[in-house]
């Protein structure tokens, strides 16, 4: 049985023309098209936690990024989560399954409190037939989140999972870095298990690359050891 998405109330909206994500959103090409937005959106808030959207749901329109981040987050045939995507403000969840026509093949959850607009499939239809350029900017788009995915899929499949992690934590760092990862968050991003993630981040911090004195905050001590170290274990 599918599960149902919770649906928030929406909050009173701030306007598109004064959004700190106007600039960033791959939807909002002009002041004109964000006033078309500002008129079909819908603004919403999940708490830390909490599932945006199931794996089976049916997708009705596009999801954009205004604070927080978001995980896609499938689970293999054995039951095992892996981490597909992390998504922060100005990023956009739902378009790939949205223009397939088919029900999404894995779960949005927040990983903090995170503001969204939702925009109906019918106004983003309309924008594309007055805006093409929009279009050829959300190709774009998707054409870049193919490129990660693929290089992503590589790493899994050359690399040992020490080196999945210590990329983990380089990745993590450097686009999420106020963002504390749970050693479970980090193995499935990484592809791996969470006692793997909790022995090998002993043995880094014991080599001096990282500090994990402070709970979840892991520190990069040396980047430039870091990554010499994933050199010498090709």
């Amino acid at each position: 049985m599918l599960e149902k998405t919770k649906i928030n109330l929406p909050t009173t909206p701030e306007s598109c023309q004064t959004c700190g994500m106007r600039f960033d959103g791959i939807l909002c090409s002009s002041p004109i098209v964000r006033s078309v937005i500002d008129r079909a959106k819908v603004v919403t808030t999940y708490k830390s936690g909490q599932v945006i959207f199931y794996t089976g749901n049916v997708p009705l329109g596009i999801f954009t990024i205004q604070t927080g981040v978001v995980k896609l987050e499938a689970l293999s045939s054995t039951g095992a989560a892996h981490t597909l995507r992390i998504v922060g403000p100005g990023g956009a969840l739902g378009y790939r399954s949205l223009f397939a026509d088919e029900a999404y093949h894995a779960s949005a959850v927040a990983m903090e409190d995170t503001e969204l607009c939702f925009i109906p499939k019918a106004a983003i239809m309309s924008l594309f037939n007055m805006h093409p350029e929009i279009a050829m900017k959300l190709l774009t788009h998707i054409s870049k989140d193919l490129r990660h995915a693929e290089e992503k899929w590589m790493d899994q499949m050359d690399k040992g999972a020490s080196e999945r992690i210590a990329e983990a934590l380089l990745f993590l760092r450097d686009h999420f870095q106020n963002q504390a990862w749970t050693r479970r968050e980090i193995a499935q991003w990484a592809g791996t298990t969470p006692e793997t993630v909790i022995r090998t981040l002993a043995q880094f911090e014991k080599e001096g690359l990282i500090n994990q004195k402070d709970g979840r905050q892991i520190h990069v001590l040396s980047e430039e050891n870091l990554k010499r170290r994933l050199v010498s274990q090709k």
